[in-house]
């Protein structure tokens, strides 16, 4: 079926024709198209349903390598400046350029920003057509992203002759060298805006700039934990809803870890591990793990409350030895700065100059004194005092100390000594009186028997007969 010219319309669009057909019955028409006087579409229409219909075959405009003026730079980075013949249909025109080195096999493309000096490239450019009327660029709504990898969702007007455009974004960080959305750090600030591009190529249009930051979420989890009685080791799993994806190339990610107030030490390569040392025995502690990027804290999460196992008690102190009734062994002490355990008491050993134990005792912690009676006399002791904790014993203070002599058995002696120098004494004086009674005796007896021998003597010269005198005189003659 023919139709008459006055009985439809053409109209140029992208890459084709549309062609309205207006008060004509309904059926199947022969469409033709030729350019140059050859035929380059030939189709059939059902316009049963439609008056419309699109044809988008057709080749875009084709310059003349002759009609095409080039300029530009003789250094780098290099610049080619076409200049392009003003035609009526073929208006905001782009070219990009693409080069690749003459006889070096492989299609090995590179933009013109990327040509090397002392090489000789062979380029071709690739044109773009764009109108001016399709949309402008402020009427692009722009998502800003919330995660990473980051992503700005962009919506464009939704224009029948504004077909086949998206948009490409590069960010830079305080005028920084740029980079692309999948290139992003988190907790920094960058600014981004996008090239706009028809058909995968650049038509010299940028959106709007747009502020993007992305704080991931980040959440310290399953804490776990290795004690000693002076250390603690966490480990740990670091999640985000929002940036999961990307957290093991987080480079600049790191920890911090204290219980209260006593830091860690790394002990891994992925920063998940430390160590804190420099603890107090069987102490509570509160600790807490800490996201650092780049050096500033970006978590608030991660704790737990630990404590420490059970340690050496530390030992007692001002420990002192007396002896008191001279077999008696008084030990005091003062307590010690720490039990390191849920238990205090001492334990007093009594033990030889050598070494070997005479008896101990126990003691709760509340009592630091204790006496050893019944000792041995002028006997050298060593007395050994710890701390106990009911799990471990302190360094044992020791000190050495001797009971004095038997003052009972000396006292004992002098009375016996003095009994027996008072009966001597007696015995003596006994004898005295008992040999002076003796001579008295024998004194008498003497006198009274030189008495009797005396009156004997006189009895005896009295009875003798007297001698005759002469002259009428007794005269006593010897004959």
């Amino acid at each position: 079926m023919e139709l008459e010219a006055s009985s439809y319309t053409v109209t140029p669009i992208e890459f084709g024709l549309q062609i309205n057909v207006m008060n004509s019955p309904p059926g199947d028409y022969n469409i033709s198209i030729t350019e140059g006087g050859r035929r380059v579409i030939e189709e059939r229409v059902d316009f049963t349903h439609s008056t419309q219909h699109k044809s988008q075959r057709l080749k875009p405009y084709l310059y003349n390598s002759s009609e095409i003026e080039l300029s530009g730079s003789t250094g780098l980075p290099a610049v080619i400046q076409p200049t392009l013949p003003k035609i009526k249909e073929c208006k905001h025109i782009t070219v990009n350029y693409t080069c690749s080195e003459k006889d070096k096999p492989g299609p090995v493309n590179k933009p013109l920003s990327e040509l090397e000096p002392f090489t000789e490239y062979s380029c071709t450019a690739v044109f773009s057509f764009f109108s001016t009327d399709c949309f402008n660029p402020s009427e692009i709504q722009q998502i800003k992203p919330t995660g990473l990898p980051a992503e700005i969702t962009t919506t464009l007007p939704d224009l029948p002759k504004c077909k086949n455009f998206s948009v490409s974004y590069t960010c830079s960080e305080n005028n920084k060298a740029d980079v692309k959305l999948s290139e992003l750090e988190p907790f920094t600030d960058y600014s981004c805006a996008g090239l706009i591009l028809q058909n995968s190529i650049s038509i010299n249009k940028t959106t709007p700039s747009v502020h993007v930051r992305v704080d991931c979420d980040l959440t310290i989890t399953n804490i776990k934990k290795d004690l000693t009685s002076t250390s603690i080791e966490l480990s740990w799993k670091t999640t985000s809803k929002n940036c999961q994806q990307v957290l093991p190339r987080l480079h600049k990610l790191s920890y911090d870890c204290s219980c209260d107030g006593q830091t860690g030490k790394a002990t891994s390569p992925d920063g998940r591990t430390c160590v804190i040392t420099g603890l107090n025995p069987f102490t509570g502690y509160t600790c807490r793990v800490r996201a650092k990027y780049n050096e500033i804290q970006v978590s608030t999460g991660g704790e737990v409350k630990l404590q420490t196992k059970v340690g050496t008690p530390a030992a007692v102190t001002e420990l002192k030895l007396h002896v008191h009734e001279h077999n008696t062994i008084k030990v005091s002490w003062h307590r010690p700065s720490t039990f390191n355990g849920p238990e205090g008491k001492y334990i007093i050993r009594l033990n030889t100059a050598d070494d070997k134990e005479v008896t101990k005792k126990e003691l709760e912690g509340t009592k630091y004194e204790v006496e050893f009676k019944d000792l041995s006399y002028s006997t050298s002791y060593k007395v050994k005092v710890t701390a106990h904790n009911g799990h471990y014993e302190s360094i044992p203070q020791i000190s050495e100390i001797s009971t004095l002599y038997n003052d009972k058995a000396v006292i004992g002696f002098r009375v016996f000594l003095f009994i027996v120098i008072v009966l001597a004494f007696l015995f003596i004086t006994y004898k005295f009186y008992i040999q002076k009674f003796r001579t008295s005796t024998n004194d008498v007896n003497d006198d009274m028997e030189l008495e009797a021998s005396r009156v004997a003597g006189a009895a005896a010269y009295a009875e003798k007969p007297r001698p005759t005198t002469h002259n009428g005189n007794d005269t006593n003659c010897a004959i």
